[in-house]
Parts: structure tokens; C-alpha cells; sequence
């Protein structure tokens, strides 16, 4: 599928990983709904890209804050293709089972965590695809067997997962189960959006040069960076971007999670 001419949502658009997608998506000519809770940071990306981009105040475990900017969307751009979503917003979250302290880990905290970035992910996914399949052409019937198959792409759903999604470390019990919740979105979901065709593909990097990222402490940056094959660095955002355009334009990519980390492996700390 084309990015020219079709129009994406991208969530946790305003920063970090989101917003370099965004820039990629508008260089190469789409059009892109940013969804991001942080208001002053969305406006601004708006501001700067004006006709190419709109910006959606947007809790992404909210089914009527994203429904709002679905209809945005049709208002600003009625006719366009939509050409699906990356989904990149979501939260880090750090803390023991039990802490140094004694204290089990917050059980809120945990259950904020999953829903942010487990159920918002499911959330946004299940609403641009029903959105996608309403506004498509009509579908094959799988009661009609001679009916034609459906062989244009008509979408794609790009998750955010993380290495640590098998690969977390002290620290990151809610984090790493909210990111495997992720991955364990991808297959059923590209089976149950295959008739209507739509895929589903989560790209899992591993520490990228972003918010996130710097708050990352040194001695755990360090070990980071010992396990890290080349280049032995933190990842930058615009390659981020650059795979989830590879993954729009490759319509064999499907059903699977993508490692984007320079050859790293997570030690336990």
C-alpha cells in the first residue's frame, strides 16, 4: 500500500517515536491525524504542518475520544483512503514486585499501565478497523465460496511492542506484561481483519533516543549498550518511523513483531 494520498493516525503522535513517524508520513505525501494526551505538544506538531496534519486531544483507552477524531477525520479529509494506524502511545513504567522496602508494587499503578498501553492499543486497533471496513468496498462472503477473494490492502494496524516484551528486566513486570500483552494482540487479530484486508504488525524496538529512553538510569543504559551487536548506540526515532513505513508499503509483512534493536539481548538489570 501507498503512504501518497492516504491518511493515518498516529497515536502519541506529539513526541518521541510518534512524532518522527509523523514526519515521515507527511514527507512522503500522507495525510496524518495526531492522537496525543499531552495538548500543547499535539497543537504544536499541527501548527507546524498545518494542511497535512490535524490533532485529536485523545486518551487512547477512551472509545469516545478516538471515535471523535475518526470523525474528524472524515470532516477534514471525507473521501480520502485511511490507510490505518501506528500506534506509539503508551507509558514506562518501573517498579519490583516487592521493592527494596518491602512494599509490593502498587497494584493501581500495574492496572494503569495495562490499560494504557494493552487495552489502548486494542482499543484504537478494533476502531480504525471497523472504520476502515465501513468506509471500504464491498467484501467477500465467506458464505458465497465463489465469490472473489479480497487481494487489495486495504490497511494495516502497526503496534508499539518492546524488546522487553520477552526480554524484561528487574523493574519492569507491569511494563514487559503490558508489552506482551501487545505482541499477543498481532495474530489473532491479522486472522480476524485477513477477510477484510487489513494487517496487523507491532514493531518492538529496543532503547530509542526518546523521552523514555533518557530516563533510562546509566548503570542500565550501560548494560544496554554492552549487548548491543551494532551500532552500539541508542536507536533514533526516524529509523523507528522508517520501518513503520516499510511495514505500510510491504503488504507481505503480517502477523508478526518486527525487533528493531541493533542486535541486543537484555541481561536482567
Amino acid at each position: 500500500m501507498k503512504v501518497k494520498h492516504n491518511v493515518f493516525f498516529v497515536t502519541g503522535g506529539g513526541s518521541g517515536l510518534g512524532l518522527a513517524t509523523v514526519h515521515e508520513l507527511v514527507k512522503l505525501g500522507a495525510y496524518v491525524a495526531v492522537l496525543d494526551f499531552d495538548e500543547e505538544a499535539g497543537e504544536k506538531v499541527a501548527k507546524l504542518l498545518q494542511a497535512c496534519v490535524i490533532f485529536c486531544k485523545c486518551d487512547v483507552r477512551s472509545e469516545e475520544d478516538v471515535k471523535k477524531a475518526i470523525k474528524a477525520v472524515d470532516t477534514k479529509w471525507k473521501g480520502k483512503k485511511i490507510g490505518g494506524v501506528v500506534h506509539c502511545g503508551g507509558v514506562g513504567m518501573a517498579g519490583k514486585t516487592v521493592g527494596n522496602d518491602g512494599k509490593p508494587f502498587p497494584l493501581d499503578v500495574f492496572t494503569e499501565t495495562l490499560n494504557i498501553n494493552l487495552v489502548g492499543s486494542f482499543n484504537v486497533a478494533r476502531l480504525v478497523a471497523a472504520h476502515i471496513i465501513a468506509t471500504s468496498p464491498p467484501l467477500r462472503s465467506y458464505k458465497t465460496p465463489d465469490s472473489p477473494e479480497v487481494t487489495e490492502d486495504r490497511g494495516v494496524i502497526i503496534f508499539t511492542s518492546s524488546v522487553s516484551a520477552s526480554e524484561g528486566q528487574m523493574g519492569q513486570t507491569a511494563y514487559a506484561s503490558s508489552k506482551a500483552g501487545v505482541e499477543g494482540l498481532v495474530l489473532p487479530m491479522a486472522r480476524d481483519l485477513a477477510r477484510y484486508g487489513i494487517r496487523v504488525v507491532a514493531i518492538a524496538p529496543s532503547i530509542f533516543s526518546t523521552a523514555m529512553g533518557a530516563s533510562t538510569p546509566p548503570k542500565v543504559r550501560e548494560g544496554l549498550l554492552r549487548t548491543t551487536l551494532f551500532p552500539a548506540r541508542f536507536g533514533d526515532p526516524h529509523e523507528f518511523a522508517q520501518l513503520a513505513v516499510a511495514v505500510v508499503e510491504n503488504s507481505m509483512l503480517n502477523g508478526s513483531t518486527i525487533r528493531l534493536d541493533g542486535g541486543s539481548r537484555m541481561s536482567k538489570m
